[in-house]
């Protein structure tokens, strides 16, 4: 099967922009593009990473010297209507797993491993929910979890579950103003986003952007390029958040580990618990004093050695 899959054509366009491969895109087989960045080691083991909502490709960049450090190729896709991905309508969840499948044969891969933060969670599940056949392993970050659950914003941040509660509206006009806004803001005025993030995320968070803003300002970047094509694609995806999911959490038998901070208000630790109650192979793990942000950075190292495949010995 992947001997045929690898032979279907496929053109990929690189462009290198300071040394790193950030802009690269390939031309998928329905005509839509694709964009990509990688980072790391290019010759090594490839994990791909599933952005969050309101970010793109970009948003994997502070991983390059880990990533470089622990030899692994880091494989950071925009998703559509993001960055440099083309917008796709009516797109569903399940739509991602076909676009990561065809990416992986342009890209001539064999095995891989896929991890998610945030919103990239249910395109980490799509994937396993549909063809495992080259994944190595998998892990959930921070995840979002369905909408129609009960207690599902329970502990969220209240400006969060706003943005939760309109983009559930079947009318979108208040959720694309809230978004428009957003989009606005961040060009006219950054400092004000990293004084936000100074002061009013939980003290992990908090501590983090204080310590290092230039965490702030790596964020920033990435979500100001998923507004590259406008605010369509961050709209849709906010949408399928809180609509039905096209994946069925019970039939998903592949081996998921999931990394929840015990401090995250953005997607509090009763999501974790959703998860391990619904996916039926799946480890969790909660890491106390750590919130949304600060999980993945100050953990990036642990994160990535456990998506490693088992060396042989």
């Amino acid at each position: 099967m992947y001997r045929f899959l690898t032979m279907m054509i496929c053109i990929c366009i690189h462009q290198i922009v300071s040394g790193m491969s950030s802009n690269n895109t390939i031309t998928l087989k329905d005509g839509r593009t694709l964009g990509y960045a990688e980072y790391g080691n290019k010759k090594r083991f490839p994990i791909f990473y599933f952005h969050g909502g309101q970010e793109s490709r970009l948003s994997s960049k502070f991983m390059d010297s880990t990533a470089k450090s622990l030899n692994i190729r880091l494989i950071s896709p925009d998703r559509h209507g993001i960055g440099l991905s083309t917008f796709k309508e009516n797109r569903r969840f399940l739509d991602w797993a076909n676009d990561t499948e065809e990416l992986a044969n342009c890209l001539g891969l064999s095995r891989y491993s896929i991890f998610g933060l945030s919103g990239g969670a249910p395109h980490v599940l799509t994937c396993l929910q549909t063809n495992t056949e080259r994944i190595v392993k998998a892990s959930i970050i921070s995840g979002a979890t369905p909408y129609n659950y009960k207690n599902s914003t329970k502990g969220m941040w209240f400006p969060v579950k706003i943005i939760h509660w309109f983009a559930s509206m079947k009318n979108d006009w208040m959720i694309r103003k809230i978004i428009q806004k957003d989009y606005e803001e961040l060009i006219k005025n950054p400092e004000k986003r990293m004084k936000q993030f100074q002061e009013h995320l939980p003290s992990p968070d908090k501590e983090l952007m204080r310590r290092n803003p230039e965490y702030g300002k790596d964020f920033i970047t990435g979500s100001l390029e998923s507004y590259n094509q406008g605010i369509d694609g961050v709209v849709q995806e906010w949408k399928l958040y809180v609509d039905a999911w096209d994946i069925d959490l019970t039939t998903i038998q592949f081996p998921v580990m999931l990394w929840y901070g015990s401090e995250d208000n953005m997607a509090p630790i009763q999501r974790g618990f959703y998860y391990r109650n619904q996916l039926l192979n799946s480890t969790l793990k909660i890491v106390e004093n750590e919130g949304h942000f600060s999980l993945i950075r100050n953990h990036l190292e642990e994160i990535l050695n456990e998506l490693k495949p088992i060396s042989k010995k």
